[in-house]
């Protein structure tokens, strides 16, 4: 089970745990799985995060792909005078979640951005219509 933000989520996960609106009703159950619709859905619900079975996504991310790991690398410097503290404990662990979290969001849109820019690519590198030429010179 992994709790992931939704903008991570994709068609084909499956949940692990209900998802609910602000008054209680659920929407998804656990074990339902995810399509465009539904996650279109949750979005324009202000749904942030799921909960969905395994762990599809990797939330560490690619060495070195955001400030976020560096965040990361510095928290048991910043806590290091309280390893007993369990409050400290608790904020140190919490901190951790949110930058994997953050660094593995970053990761996902940088991944979306580069198929974008490579879709862009291939799109422009297609030969023109050949039909189309061939029928305009016959004009002429």
């Amino acid at each position: 089970m992994q709790k992931i933000p939704l903008n991570l989520a994709r068609p084909g996960m499956v949940l692990a745990k209900p998802v609910a609106r602000s008054d209680g009703i659920a929407v998804a159950a656990a074990g339902s799985e995810l399509s465009e619709n539904l996650l279109a859905r949750f979005e324009a619900m202000g749904v942030s995060h799921l909960v969905v079975e395994g762990e599809p996504v990797a939330l560490d991310g690619p060495a070195g792909s955001s400030s976020f790991d560096k965040r990361l690398e510095r928290l048991e410097y910043l806590f290091r005078r309280f390893p007993d503290d369990k409050w400290m404990g608790q904020i140190r662990r919490l901190l951790d979640h949110y930058f994997r979290m953050k660094a593995a969001s970053s990761a996902a849109m940088a991944e979306a951005a580069q198929a974008a820019r490579a879709a862009a690519t291939a799109e422009a590198a297609k030969p023109q219509d050949v039909a189309g030429s061939a029928a305009a010179g016959k004009d002429a």
